[in-house]
């Protein structure tokens, strides 16, 4: 059977705790885990007269796991790693060890004076439901009418995803040169390997950029894939690669490497990208753009909805990697803001974000420092980060599933306080 997992841990070494229970997960007899999602943080689910020292936040996972255990075995198997990793009973909304907790079983519905599934309020938790929308966001639990991704956007609280990034170029707008000395790649700083992505790419597209062939971007790209796979060798919980390149080649090799995301920002230009798409199980990050580099020139007609454009230029594309055998629940959209469009169609765009989740895929936005700013700010790309900070936090709010930004710490530290004065 098929089986869905949600840990969590907000004490001791957390993500040791959640790595040791998954690994005992995949010792039961018969028993494998399937796929499994990147960490997210949440705040501590409280009741209000909880004592204060209970709001220690949490870290939370989903696991899709294969098992031939019966529901109660596996809650009395769950319950015995619970007791082994040193979970003593305690009050409810006491923090915990771990928590393992069954969400779904197949497509059974269950009630026991012990056992409920699915599991009470998962329709309703955003920290059980981002991670799940991570690995099966068009999974429909029993009961229910909406799949993981819709109910995930019906919750009250958001927790977005984030991708750091890591352009290996000379040449990218805010940050050319960095992560390239001397035609080196340079050592990736632990600042950058805290997210659930991050997304690695060895060509600059902004305006007037040079096209770089397969072999030059491959070069700038592989010793940096290679060092973030030593960073975690032997861990389950990692953030997950994406490659960023329009190229197949790049794509294919990269894939090999361990990358399980292609970031296409050409919106499929190359014809190998699909059949590279089709013959991986990588998810694909699927962006709107007019040209590649991107040229200030060349945008939306000034008299259209730019989300409308968006949309049909969307569903077209959704329609050609279905027909490819790339399910829904593989894609990603971003509206490619910064390609294609004016200041003033990109500032649209953000604050309609919402009409993308239309499309019943997850949603990126890579908003970071580009030029939709300028109006509004006079420093250059690589001092845009308080404005930065402030489009991040409105597209949180509104639901966006990934954020793309330059400076992961500053946000995730940002986004740990803003959600609680909201």
């Amino acid at each position: 059977m098929t089986v869905l997992l949600g840990l969590g841990s907000n004490l001791g070494d957390r993500c040791a705790n959640l790595e040791k229970a998954m690994g005992a997960l995949a010792a039961l007899s018969g028993t494998s885990l399937l796929r499994w999602s990147t960490v997210y943080e949440s705040e501590a689910l409280l009741a209000p007269e909880s004592p204060p020292t209970w709001d220690k936040p949490f870290l939370n996972v989903a696991v899709e796991l294969s098992t031939p255990l019966k529901p109660h075995e596996l809650l009395a198997a769950t319950q015995e790693i619970e007791r082994r990793l040193g979970r003593v009973d305690a009050e409810r909304w006491a923090p915990r060890i771990i928590d393992v907790d069954m969400l779904a079983y197949d497509d059974e519905s269950i009630v026991t004076p012990d056992l409920v599934i699915p599991h009470v309020g998962v329709s309703e938790r955003a920290f059980v439901l981002a991670p799940l929308a991570e690995i099966v966001p068009s999974r429909r639990l029993p009961g229910t009418k909406e799949n993981i991704l819709q109910l995930k956007r019906r919750t009250n609280v958001s927790l977005p995803a984030w991708m750091s990034v890591i352009n290996v170029t000379p040449d990218s707008f805010s940050d050319g040169g960095r992560w390239l000395k001397r035609d080196e790649p340079t050592t990736v700083q632990p600042e950058f390997l805290g997210g659930n992505y991050i997304d690695v790419g060895g060509e600059s597209t902004r305006p007037g950029a040079v096209d770089v062939d397969p072999e030059t971007e491959w070069r700038r790209v592989a010793p940096v894939l290679e060092h973030l796979d030593q960073q975690f060798s032997g861990r389950l919980l990692r953030p997950k690669i994406s490659i960023d390149t329009r190229s197949a080649t790049t794509a294919s090799r990269a894939i090999e490497a361990g990358a399980s995301i292609v970031n296409d920002v050409s919106g499929l230009a190359d014809p190998a990208m699909i059949e590279v798409l089709a013959g991986s199980r990588c998810d694909i990050v699927l962006m709107h753009s007019l040209s590649v580099p991107a040229d200030p020139t060349n945008v939306l007609p000034l008299e259209c909805d730019p989300l409308a454009a968006l949309c049909s230029w969307f569903a077209e594309h959704l329609e050609t990697l279905g027909r490819a055998g790339i399910a829904l629940e593989r894609v990603i959209i971003d509206p490619g803001i910064g390609f294609g469009k004016t200041a003033t169609q990109s500032l649209e765009i953000i604050g309609r974000a919402r009409e993308l989740m239309e499309l019943d895929c997850r949603v990126m936005f890579g908003h970071s420092r580009k030029s939709y700013l300028e109006p509004m700010t006079r420093v250059p790309p690589n001092e845009r980060d308080p404005e930065t900070l402030a489009v991040s936090a409105r597209l949180a709010s509104r639901g966006v599933d990934i954020l793309r930004v330059h400076t992961l710490d500053s946000h995730r530290r940002f986004w740990r306080v803003y959600q609680r004065t909201e």
